[in-house]
């Protein structure tokens, strides 16, 4: 099949996209690449050092995304050149150029509309890291966290409309919440399961098999990026958004 992978330009996605382009070889491949998640916005002093920890362990990995890209045999590409209008005609004709049979959207951090979402003969599917409906929009672990849930998990599930996180399920991976690890440790291990789910996924369609997604049950909540206050007071329950001394635990993941 021509897959498409839609993914953002973050810690997760470089090892998510290390493990898929070794499990998805038998594929033709393409990665398109987001820079940011959703609208420009200013964030809590800590999280923007999360971000700048995740951008010196990539930057000292011994691969970089364009290794990636280069072991799945294309270049990256993206949309920051066209102001990220990836639903405009230009990021159209961008996506329809590679053919897709299928999309992976793994962490992308733009708003897909129904031009984009047409395109695919299977569809559209996206690896969200949080359990839903439960934990729609961005870090859902963080949100976890907060309220003492004893699991977290990741959602293989269609991205059908414009709406976030809204899809039809595939399926569900849980794993135990670890509150000795930081939010980003306990996020990036989700990333084991959840690569097994999209490879699931693509074993399926290869066999013939359509995929059949489960309406979302239960109440939907919604979650944005936390505010100051919101993590002055993850902090002052003894939690880390990152963590220095777990480097080693994660370098591992990057294997």
């Amino acid at each position: 099949m021509n897959i498409t992978i839609l993914t953002n330009r973050d810690l997760a996605s470089h090892i998510a996209l290390g493990r898929l382009v070794k499990l998805l070889d038998n594929h033709s491949l393409t990665i398109f690449m987001s820079e940011k998640v959703g609208k420009d916005h200013s964030l809590p002093d800590p999280i923007m050092a999360l971000g700048a920890f995740e951008k010196d362990l990539i930057a000292s990995s011994h691969y970089s995304f364009d290794d990636i890209a280069a072991q799945a045999d294309c270049q990256l590409q993206g949309f920051a050149d066209i102001d990220n209008q990836v639903n405009g005609p230009k990021g159209i004709a961008r996506l329809q150029a590679t053919a897709p049979d299928l999309i992976l959207s793994i962490r992308f951090g733009l708003i897909i509309r129904d031009d984009i979402i047409a395109l695919p003969k299977h569809g559209i599917i996206n690896l969200h890291s949080g359990v839903l409906p439960q934990y729609r929009g961005v870090m859902a672990t963080y949100r976890a966290m907060v309220n003492g849930d004893k699991d977290i998990g990741s959602t293989l599930h269609f991205i059908s409309d414009s709406g976030i996180d809204t899809g039809g399920i595939l399926s569900v991976a849980k794993m135990p919440l670890n509150n000795q690890h930081s939010y980003l440790l306990n996020v990036l291990n989700l990333y084991t399961a959840g690569c097994e789910q999209i490879v699931d996924a693509v074993k399926q369609l290869d066999a013939g098999v359509k995929l059949l997604a489960k309406p979302q049950q239960g109440e939907p909540c919604y979650y944005s990026f936390p505010s100051d206050t919101e993590v002055e007071q993850f902090v002052a329950r003894d939690h880390r958004l990152f963590d220095s001394r777990e480097t080693d635990a994660i370098k591992l993941l990057q294997c």
